[in-house]
């Protein structure tokens, strides 16, 4: 099912819609400041397994957590330093992933035999307003065709997966650049991928 959503002004009885869905244990493709996701809650076991089957993954591949603010990633993350928490406050929300040393608050079915969360807080008006009136993370991955393009249409991805997803949220084509990857899991960041967000960030660590 589509719902489209004004992406400058958002309405916000339909996000209440979506947001329903979602505590339902539905899966919903959300857009972000990089690319569309599939996501859903992160206390839905029954979900994440649907979006492992949805995109075919491999268990062992890890899947991002968007959250609403600073404080969600100290729930969900060890090891924040005071460096990277004053980084992270200059460049979110925005475009970037940073991988940290995973709580005891991610579930057990993300972590298999890793020890690691990617967390992203997208700027994006709707996937903001969402997280916020869930008042919990979701679970997300990207969308890619078979030939590992991102599909960034939503009516692509409605006509892709049909009735297997609950939602697709329609705020218009994105272009299809992903976040820049971080990893703060050990004492010295290493960037992992250079996407979207200035990779000039590592600079603010030194």
């Amino acid at each position: 099912m589509i719902v489209t959503i004004n992406p400058d002004e958002p309405e916000n009885w339909l996000i209440g819609q979506v947001t329903n869905v979602l505590r339902k244990g539905g899966v919903v493709v959300v857009p972000t400041d990089t690319v569309y996701g599939l996501t859903c809650c992160i206390d839905r076991p029954e979900a994440i397994q649907r979006v492992y089957a949805l995109k075919k993954m491999d268990p062992k591949k890890p899947l991002a957590l968007l959250v609403a603010d600073m404080a969600t990633v100290g729930r969900y993350a060890r090891g924040v330093s005071t460096p990277a928490f004053r980084v992270m406050r200059r460049v979110l929300p925005g475009p970037y992933t940073f991988i940290f040393e995973a709580s005891a608050e991610v579930p057990k079915i993300m972590l298999r035999k890793r020890r690691t969360i990617g967390i992203r807080m997208p700027d994006h008006p709707v996937t903001r307003l969402l997280l916020g009136g869930l008042d919990q993370p979701l679970l997300s991955t990207s969308i890619r065709n078979p030939d590992d393009d991102f599909v960034n249409d939503p009516l692509e991805i409605d006509a892709t997966y049909g009735d297997r997803i609950d939602v697709v949220i329609d705020c218009g084509p994105l272009l299809p650049i992903p976040s820049t990857v971080v990893d703060l899991s050990a004492s010295v960041p290493v960037l992992v991928r250079e996407g979207k967000g200035d990779v000039d960030v590592l600079e603010m660590f030194e």
